[in-house]
């Protein structure tokens, strides 16, 4: 089962989709939207600021604005990804920019035991509701997600005076350029050297400032980028594996091989096997 969003974060404020069984990894990112991720089974990786998280069944965190983070789940798992929008939000917490989320089970308190678990009870509710889908069930599933949010904010939030991060824009604003050029240009055979170049800058400087912003090296990311675009035609294709590795930019079949299985836990194969019920 793929993932299937409910909502348009656009439209209503809050987005939720629901993924099962499917290995997924998403390469370092970020995004203004606040967004919680919830295990309903099975576990997880996710990488917030450079620092790992284990996930583990009925589990969740809670990532804020413009943080970059890096989420990995393998096979045999199910969860939940809410994302909520700040500018939507805004509308019902005016002085919401002044809040700052941030949860992992690391940071648990004492005091936040008990809306913990109101959360993940709420958060337990959801499935459910989309397996039956009752009459207009969204207007339940998205009553719940404001519930979660306002747990989330008078419990997993801190207020905190606005202060204006120039070079942390700055540096987002570059690497969201750096990112869209590489999501356009990832079948292309694309070197450090000619990517260095169209932003006017050395290969040196350019891979320092990679791997310290996004934590992997360029060539690492723009191959998970690439895997992502494979594994998506895999699961929605009867295109032959080796050609598809080829269409987007990977002529090392051998390297092809040993990164997917290393990201997704096992072969290319076997995920065009089971996508197809074979």
């Amino acid at each position: 089962m793929k993932f299937e969003p409910l909502f348009e974060l656009e439209r209503t404020g809050v987005q939720m989709k629901y993924y099962t069984n499917i290995p997924i990894i998403y390469p370092v990112h970020w995004h203004s939207a606040i967004e919680l991720i919830y295990i309903l089974n099975g576990n997880a990786r996710i990488m917030i600021e450079g620092k790992d998280y284990p996930l583990t069944a009925e589990e969740f965190a809670v990532i804020d604005s413009n943080q970059m983070h890096r989420f990995k789940y393998l096979r045999e798992s199910m969860m939940i990804v809410m994302h909520f929008s700040r500018s939507s939000m805004k509308n019902f917490v005016p002085l919401l920019e002044k809040y700052h989320f941030h949860y992992t089970k690391e940071t648990l308190e004492k005091a936040q035991l008990k809306p913990y678990l109101k959360v993940c009870d709420l958060l337990r509710g959801l499935p459910p509701l989309y397996i039956m889908q009752p009459i207009d069930y969204k207007i339940k599933c998205h009553a719940i997600a404001m519930e979660v949010f306002f747990e989330l904010l008078n419990h997993f939030a801190s207020q905190e005076e606005s202060v204006q991060k120039t070079e942390k824009s700055e540096i987002l604003n570059r690497l969201e350029k750096i990112t869209d050029y590489i999501e356009e240009h990832h079948a292309e055979q694309l070197s450090l050297g000619q990517i260095a170049s169209h932003f006017f800058l050395s290969r040196e400087y350019f891979s320092r400032f990679f791997k310290k912003n996004m934590g992997v090296t360029f060539i690492r990311y723009l191959n998970q980028v690439r895997l992502m675009h494979i594994y998506q035609d895999i699961c929605n294709t009867a295109t032959g594996i080796m050609e598809l590795g080829e269409l987007h930019g990977f002529n090392n079949y051998k390297l092809f091989n040993k990164m997917f299985h290393e990201i997704y836990g096992c072969a290319p194969r076997d995920i065009r096997r089971d996508n197809n019920g074979v």
